[in-house]
């Protein structure tokens, strides 16, 4: 080895031991010097079938992976899953399913010196019924596309990407890119329209529309731990309408002609 990339190689190396935590071995007292990062998942049809994840850093941003902290979410202990990447550099994080909820979900941990703290709390998403979002899943180039929702209670996002057909593409190769998602703020009632004039442009032609209902929302965290550390729950709703952008072509040689 070169001595250029023998320095370079200890160079990376002091950088990845310079982020493994000081926490993660020995004891792990003080709550206020722990991020804690926590994040659930929910599927708004059943609060119960759900994912909890749970990071710990410290205030350097540095992974904790200390195996003598306990952490608990409504009194069920949290799997370690610990992972190895670059260089055999190890860390962790604390992850458990369907976790049977009530009223909220509450987390705990348990330190090094077998004192226990509150870390957070967060009501879970209000349930909601998909079939109160009522759309055409199949699209019309001769008509607007029109979609309402309403009782969706805690959704405040509405995520919405396009799948196009390029107008260059060739007989042999089609082009079927995804344009920038758009993300807008909604309420539990609401309308969405797509104009037909919107389907067909100078480049491409419309393909599929996806959309992402999202419920998010913060829930309260300990003030003793370290500034940065949150709770926060998430459930989305998924959403797809076709078109048949074949139908609106014919081809010239190689070339793409779009129907009038």
């Amino acid at each position: 080895m070169k001595l250029k990339q023998i320095f370079i190689f200890l160079g990376l190396i002091l950088i990845l031991a310079s982020c493994k935590s000081s926490l993660s071995e020995g004891e792990a007292k003080d709550l206020s010097a722990i991020i804690a990062k926590i994040e659930i998942q929910q599927n708004l049809a059943d609060r119960n079938d759900n994912s909890v994840i749970v990071s710990l850093y410290d205030t350097d941003n540095n992974r904790i992976a200390n195996k003598n902290i306990i952490i608990k979410a409504n009194n069920v202990v949290l799997d370690t899953v610990e992972t190895t990447s670059l260089y055999y550099t190890k860390s962790n994080f604390y992850r458990k399913e369907n976790i049977l909820v009530g009223d909220n979900y509450k987390f705990e941990i348990t330190l090094t010196d077998n004192k226990t703290y509150l870390l957070g709390s967060v009501k879970p998403i209000t349930e909601i019924d998909d079939k109160n979002i009522k759309l055409n899943e199949t699209g019309d180039f001769e008509k607007d596309f029109v979609m309402n929702w309403h009782d969706l209670k805690e959704m405040n996002q509405l995520s919405i990407s396009k799948s196009v057909l390029l107008k260059s593409s060739t007989r042999l190769e089609m082009t079927y890119p995804y344009e920038d998602t758009q993300l807008r703020k909604i309420g539990g009632d609401g309308k969405y329209v797509l104009p037909k004039s919107a389907y067909i442009n100078s480049k491409r032609i419309l393909s599929g529309v996806e959309f992402k209902f999202i419920a998010l929302k913060l829930g309260d965290i300990s003030k003793e731990l370290a500034k940065g550390s949150e709770i926060k729950i998430s459930g989305a709703v998924d959403k797809y309408v076709n078109f048949d952008e074949e139908s609106m072509i014919t081809w010239k040689g190689d070339n793409m002609q779009v129907k009038k």
